[in-house]
């Protein structure tokens, strides 16, 4: 099927099946998915800055549903998300114009390839690395982390100035509590610095940020797994929000890709945000860490095809790798919550 816009042929039932899978995991796993779009449509063809457009609008489309299930359970702190958020759109606009740039020169899609690949394989293997230190260490799961201690000190920091004054209301503490996250006090300096840095990488890579935030929030901060899943939904909503808006003013958005794949993305959005009612948190993490490396891996067969022509066969086991694993673990996730609601009555009986 072709699309005018990014001007290219892509078989629309790939588009489908990497929307259902989008919707699944951004429910499940809190991101918005742009490790798995953007590197998706680069390896179905898509030019890079057009993978990077569309993918921000599908990501704020299918972020928009998946925070207002998330919203229903409880999962969403929009007091922490408003804070980052005054980070996050100075950011995503010099991110636009850097990749605006890159495109002029013809580094576009060199850059975000191997900046995604080094990325989604250091948190990959870190996630992973957690889950199985923690384990061993204690034998649990759930918000158990190996940065607990870290993510105190991180959220104890005092950075100045510690008030500002303001017309009206006087002098105003710079400390906040975010009682849905469970922190009593902290700087508000602290989420407007992860913002700033979540929406230069959203804006960079054509991701809503969250394969960053969502890492950030756990680890970093020490928030519930399940609380950091639906405010990292939430302050995708704005990231994507913006992001569309910036790449549709230079015409870097193909709507008829973003329709398709936001259909198929709907459905699938609904068994994400279910299973997080049901799955331990750790098995969470251990699985979006797993979901992140398959996509660094992928992006890597991919950057090796686009240097050698000889190996262009790469580029076709990059998707298979790609959407493979990631349907995988959409079956993994569908299974976990059978299971877990199969033994929910069970020990109702008991």
């Amino acid at each position: 099927m072709y699309f005018p816009n990014a001007e290219v042929f892509v078989n629309p039932a790939l588009l489908l099946l990497l929307g259902l899978i989008l919707g699944t995991l951004s429910g499940f796993f809190g991101v918005g998915g742009g490790f798995l779009i953007t590197g998706g449509l680069l390896i179905f063809g898509v030019p890079p800055i057009f993978a990077v457009g569309t993918g921000l609008t599908l990501i704020m489309g299918s972020s928009i549903i998946n925070t207002l299930k998330h919203r229903h359970l409880g999962n969403v702190d929009f007091k922490l998300g408003i804070v980052m958020v005054s980070g996050t759109i100075p950011a995503l606009y010099a991110a636009e114009r850097l990749n605006s740039a890159l495109e002029a020169a013809g580094l576009a899609g060199p850059v975000i390839r191997s900046t995604y690949v080094v990325f989604l394989a250091a948190l990959g293997t870190f996630i992973v690395y957690d889950y199985w230190r923690t384990r061993r260490q204690t034998g649990g799961g759930g918000d158990q982390i190996s940065t607990a201690s870290m993510a105190r000190r991180v959220r104890s920091f005092r950075i100045p100035p510690h008030s500002l004054g303001i017309p009206g209301l006087g002098r105003v503490s710079t400390y906040m509590s975010f009682p849905v996250s469970g922190i009593e006090s902290m700087s508000v300096f602290i989420p407007i610095a992860v913002g700033l840095l979540v929406g230069f990488l959203a804006g960079l890579l054509g991701a809503g940020g969250g394969f960053i935030l969502m890492p950030i929030l756990i680890y970093g901060l020490g928030i519930p797994t399940t609380i950091a899943i639906g405010t990292d939904l939430f302050q995708i909503i704005v990231t994507g929000s913006v992001g569309t808006f910036l790449y549709s003013l230079s015409n870097h958005v193909d709507p008829l890709m973003v329709f398709i794949m936001l259909c198929a993305a709907s459905a699938g959005s609904q068994l994400g945000t279910t299973a997080t009612r049901f799955v331990d948190a750790g098995r969470i993490r251990v699985l979006f860490g797993i979901t992140i490396l398959s996509g660094s891996a992928a992006m890597a067969l991919k950057q090796v095809a686009e240097y050698n022509a000889g190996l262009a066969y790469l580029s076709t086991a990059a998707s298979f790798l790609l959407l493979g694993v990631a349907g995988v673990i959409c079956l993994v996730i569908a299974g976990l919550l059978i299971m877990a609601k199969l033994k929910k009555p069970e020990e109702s009986k008991a």
